[in-house]
């Protein structure tokens, strides 16, 4: 088989032992790279090797990578998509309950997802998302903080119209270890046959 086939290499461990770098798939017997740096103009290019909704595990647990809220960031994605005080007035937010500007509960939602993509679904057959639930803003994001955090695969259920529903927890923790978004992700992912 071709080496860009998935099936050839067998069942994908997304750090069951330990998490390939990022840009890395790490298979059972090898790791291979599937991802130019997606950091080149802020995208993620195609993936060089695709993975079906066959090929994924229930209970695999990919790691996501990291990123950091600056606080520039963190005002202007306020300003346009969730603009209180707390998140875009530095002074007013210093006498607020927090001491501090947070990041929007969606902003912090929106850093899940990239991660996501950067670490899975860049290199999977995703058709779309169906459906967020049970999400939960655990812990505010400040300034400079990093996140980071794993999408576990719950459940792949496979349909005859092609596609499979991956069922998934994602989860955001901080630099400190602290949890501070959760939530189920359902997103149809096409089968390979």
């Amino acid at each position: 088989m071709p080496r860009d086939d998935p099936s050839s290499r067998g069942t994908p461990v997304f750090g069951r032992r330990s998490s390939p770098a990022r840009g890395m798939v790490q298979w059972r017997d090898r790791i291979v790279v599937t991802d130019p740096d997606p950091t080149e103009e802020n995208r993620v290019s195609a993936p060089q090797t695709l993975m079906y909704a066959e090929d994924l595990v229930v209970g695999d647990r990919i790691g996501l990578g990291t990123h950091t809220v600056g606080e520039d960031e963190l005002v202007d994605f306020a300003r346009s998509w969730d603009p209180q005080w707390f998140h875009t007035d530095r002074d007013a937010a210093a006498s607020g309950p927090f001491g501090s500007l947070i990041a929007s509960g969606i902003h912090t939602l929106a850093v899940a997802q990239r991660l996501t993509v950067d670490a899975a679904y860049g290199r999977w057959a995703v058709i779309a998302g169906r459906q967020l639930r049970q999400v939960r803003f655990l812990s505010p994001v400040l300034p400079g903080t990093t996140l980071t955090g794993t999408y576990v695969i719950d459940d792949v259920t496979l349909d005859d119209r092609g596609r499979g529903l991956v069922t998934a927890t994602v989860t955001l923790v901080d630099d400190a270890g602290s949890a501070v978004l959760d939530g189920v992700v359902e997103s149809y992912v096409r089968r390979r046959s």
